[in-house]
């Protein structure tokens, strides 16, 4: 079963959503066919028959083993007793059913209904079809089937295999980011903890000297806080297992201009303005932000070509924004999947944040961030 958008430029269509329209428009076209067209042979039959196959192609990749030996045993019902209908709109339905029946069928059902299908075909030679058309008709469209099945059922298990290898691999790079995040917030939490947990314990000693009740406070902040640190190094402690990378202060939004210089010698040529106010904010939003800046750079760097590359910083009231953007042309359409843009989400929800990411309206590559500072 097929469960992947179809995509129309920018379009994207639901393929069972797809397969349901079809249906009804069968449906209509078929008791057209049967009342308006023409006269049809035994037209109350086909007007009740004809229906079961055209409806079913609005399930056909849910189940695509029911569908396709149901309509086609219907098909051969059908035609063994009554002939079978020259309507365009039944043998486009059949051909549907048919179609999904060959290539999203697992390989034993799919044997199994064949060959069901093929003798239901040949017994219908009883019928006012002769045995030489059933014979052929049952040959030339086993034989059709089978090719489909063979060239498209295989090229469609490939795309589906490869789709859940990407999104193994999206998956798998969000546990790493977060892996990342919780190994990075670790070491900021446990430096304001541990400096909390230093101030009051000097200043629970410097009390001890008075008969002040604000000892016994500072004693139980202190306790609290040593408790708190423990428990947050054995939590996530076990992040750096396997972590061979040294420990190191954690980067800043001061630090940035830094990394542009490395991306600029690395040849991304790229400008930064910083608006607004400068101050000095809680660590793990510098952090990220650090962190958004280095990833979108670093995805500009990789995708963007002969390209040039802005970042601007603003500082507001209540937020800090964050926008990098490039004038790239080659391969755009490749960056939003990228797990560059899986870490950043990832970073922008930790602190309800908001990330918006897209093609700029004169080409190029944007990535625009809101992080909440209050």
């Amino acid at each position: 079963m097929s469960e992947r958008t179809l995509g129309i430029g920018r379009i994207r269509i639901d393929p069972i959503n797809l397969d349901r329209v079809v249906a009804v428009l069968l449906t209509v076209m078929l008791e057209t066919e049967v009342w308006v067209a023409g006269p049809v042979p035994h037209q109350w039959v086909v007007a009740l028959l004809g229906p079961l196959v055209t409806l079913t192609v609005a399930v056909r990749r849910l189940h695509p083993v029911a569908v396709g030996v149901g309509a086609g045993l219907l098909g051969d019902v059908v035609a063994g007793v009554w002939g079978p209908p020259s309507l365009l709109s039944y043998g486009l339905a059949w051909i549907c059913c048919m179609y999904g029946f060959a290539v999203w069928s697992p390989p034993r059902p799919f044997a199994i209904g064949l060959t069901v299908i093929a003798i239901g075909g040949l017994v219908s030679a009883v019928g006012p079809v002769t045995f030489k058309s059933s014979v052929q008709f049952v040959v030339v469209s086993t034989v059709v089937i089978l090719l489909v099945n063979r060239v498209v059922g295989d090229r469609e298990q490939r795309a589906q295999i490869a789709e859940r290898e990407r999104d193994l691999a999206s998956r798998e790079a969000v546990v790493e980011e977060r892996a990342r995040i919780a190994r990075e917030l670790h070491d900021v939490i446990a430096h304001h903890v541990s400096m909390i947990v230093l101030q009051a314990g000097a200043e629970r000693r410097v009390l001890e000297r008075s008969d002040s009740s604000a000892g016994e406070v500072l004693e139980t902040i202190e306790r609290s806080g040593r408790s708190a640190l423990t428990e947050t190094r054995r939590l996530l402690g076990m992040l750096r297992s396997g972590d061979d990378q040294p420990l190191a202060p954690q980067p800043r939004i001061g630090d940035v201009p830094s990394l542009i210089s490395q991306v600029r010698a690395a040849g991304l040529p790229v400008d930064l303005v910083i608006d607004g106010e400068q101050r000095e904010l809680p660590a793990g939003i510098e952090l990220s932000a650090y962190r958004i800046v280095q990833e979108a750079l670093t995805n500009a760097l990789r995708h963007a070509g002969d390209a040039n590359a802005h970042v601007s910083i603003r500082y507001r009231p209540e937020a800090l924004e964050i926008e990098v953007a490039d004038d790239g042309r080659e391969s755009p359409a490749a960056r939003p999947g990228g797990h560059g843009l899986a870490g950043m989400r990832e970073r922008v929800a930790l602190y309800g944040g908001r990330l918006d990411a897209a093609r700029g309206p004169s080409g190029g590559f944007v990535v625009h961030v809101t992080l909440p500072v209050t």
